[in-house]
């Protein structure tokens, strides 16, 4: 996890921006999330979300990762939860997205990230606890 600053958030915002663009670009298929929805990233479902200044979590995957596996267990089991009705929860691979893994300047599989819209709020790698998950998301509502 890291601390806040102007900068920092200003890069944040440009990074999560960069995102769009990298989705765009790996020309991903379009699609619409649902609230609550576990989705590939897709620019669509991401631009619109991120306009509408909804809680998006970020889960950068491996399907080869024992760690990731845990995570996705615990990640659909909250999503189901009315406390998260409006999360859209977008996976990246870790393996096939590397540019967009690159953009968000993400160095491990098993990285979550929590946003509100198109910002940053926090992020984390390697946690498989239920209520550091819960309280990770939580910082996106």
């Amino acid at each position: 996890m890291f601390k806040s600053n102007h900068a920092s958030s200003r890069r944040r915002t440009f990074t999560t921006l960069l995102l769009s663009a990298s989705l765009l670009v790996a020309g991903l298929t379009a699609g619409t999330a649902s609230a609550g929805e576990i989705i590939p990233a897709n620019m669509d479902a991401y631009k619109q979300a991120a306009t509408a200044k909804k809680p998006i979590i970020m889960h950068v995957h491996a399907s080869w990762c024992p760690v990731c596996a845990k995570q996705n267990v615990v990640i659909e089991e909250l999503m189901k939860e009315p406390e998260f009705k409006n999360v859209i929860v977008f996976k990246i691979d870790f393996d096939t997205d590397k540019g967009l893994v690159e953009q968000l300047g993400v160095k491990h599989q098993s990285t979550l990230i929590a946003s509100k819209g198109a910002l940053e709020i926090d992020r984390t790698a390697g946690i498989t606890d239920r209520d550091q998950i819960r309280q990770l998301i939580r910082k996106s509502l």
